[in-house]
């Protein structure tokens, strides 16, 4: 089963090669890094992409392999290209199975249609 959701991600924009290898040599690499993604999402889209996240794990935990969880930046052109062919105008958008569901940010109100969907496919 193939669930995509278009919402908005953070961000992360790399230096140069050399300033890239500069940063890691001196240490600062990772540090640069976090501070970037800390501050790629003012705070209610953080929360709101980290509900997301907890959600997400929690289906790859429960579901395994059984399920393909793709994550598309809203703000992307891949992003905008699926929101137009899908008709979604509000994110965070699911996809399963190429059909969009309605479910807001009530991520476990997905868990029974998912559930319903693998056990007719035969891989619950």
């Amino acid at each position: 089963m193939a669930i995509e959701v278009i919402t908005y991600a953070p961000t992360a924009f790399y230096h140069c090669q050399h300033c890239e290898l500069a940063f890691r040599e001196v240490g600062l690499g990772e540090r640069v890094r976090r501070e970037a993604a800390a501050n790629a999402l003012p705070d209610d889209l953080a929360r709101d992409f980290q509900a997301l996240s907890d959600w997400i794990h929690g289906l790859l935990d429960t579901f395994g392999s059984r399920i393909r969880v793709r994550v598309v930046d809203a703000a992307s052109i891949e992003g905008f290209v699926k929101s137009v062919r899908h008709r979604v105008g509000r994110y965070p958008a699911v996809i399963i199975d190429g059909r969009p569901v309605d479910a807001g940010t009530d991520y476990q109100a997905l868990q029974p249609l998912i559930e319903r969907r693998l056990a007719a496919s035969g891989r619950l």
